[in-house]
C-alpha cells in the first residue's frame, strides 16, 4: 500500500513540474499545450501571456512542493500500515494541491 502511495505522489510531483516547465519555456498558451479555451486577447497582449505563463510556473511548482511533504511523511516509516483516518487526511491534501495546480486553468480565462 505504501508503495502504491508513494508511486502515486511521485507522478503527482512529475506532472506538477511538467506544467512548471510548460510554463517555464512559455508554451502554455500554444493549443499543442493548453491554449485552447483560452480567449484571444490573453493570447495578442505580451503582459497577459506572461502573466499566464508565469501563473503556471507559481502553481505547479507550488503544488509539487505540497506533494513532497506526504511522500517524507510515507517514507520517514515506510513499513507501518496506514489508518483510514492517515488515508483520508492523505487524500484531502492531495485534494488541496490539485485544486492549486488547476487554479491557472480558471484564471487565464478571466484575464
Amino acid at each position: 500500500m505504501n508503495t502504491a502511495l508513494a508511486l502515486g505522489l511521485i507522478a503527482g510531483i512529475v506532472a506538477f513540474a511538467y506544467g512548471s516547465s510548460v510554463g517555464l519555456r512559455r508554451k502554455v498558451l500554444y493549443p499543442d499545450y493548453y491554449g485552447r479555451d483560452v480567449p484571444d486577447r490573453v493570447k495578442t497582449t505580451p503582459h497577459l501571456r506572461a502573466r499566464a505563463n508565469r501563473l503556471f510556473v507559481v502553481c505547479g511548482v507550488v503544488a509539487a512542493i505540497l506533494l513532497l511533504a506526504p511522500l517524507l511523511w510515507i517514507f520517514s516509516d515506510f513499513q507501518r500500515e496506514r489508518t483510514t483516518w492517515e488515508l483520508a487526511g492523505l487524500a484531502a491534501y492531495v485534494f488541496v494541491a490539485v485544486v492549486i495546480s488547476g487554479y491557472p486553468f480558471a484564471k487565464i480565462k478571466t484575464l
